[in-house]
């Protein structure tokens, strides 16, 4: 019996989630059921193996319906140093907070 070489499965992983949100981002202007279906697919390999979705690529799409954000779909507030993003297709609303670069930490 093989033993399984968990730390390369997982970044097999890594890339196909890259590859996939990246596709996603592509096709979401031509074909945007597709471009859900990619995003979906990225998700269930992360659940998966265990891998998180790099942050960057987190700010493409809803967290709750999984489309990826197109012109028109979705709303983007800043409030004090709060980014607000609303989907427009479930009304899912997301927030973060910006970093302050000018404050120093001691």
């Amino acid at each position: 019996m093989l033993k399984r070489e968990k730390e390369r499965e997982r970044e097999i992983a890594k890339e196909r989630i890259v590859y996939l949100i990246e596709r996603a981002e592509k096709f979401k202007n031509v074909d945007y059921e597709l471009s859900r279906r990619y995003v979906e697919l990225a998700r269930k390999i992360a659940m998966k193996y265990r891998v998180r979705i790099p942050k960057k690529l987190k700010l493409y799409f809803c967290k709750k319906c999984l489309y990826p954000y197109k012109s028109g779909r979705f709303r983007v507030r800043i409030n004090k140093s709060t980014v607000i993003i609303t989907c427009l297709n479930c009304m899912h609303i997301r927030r973060f907070q910006l970093r302050d670069r000018n404050v120093r930490r001691t």
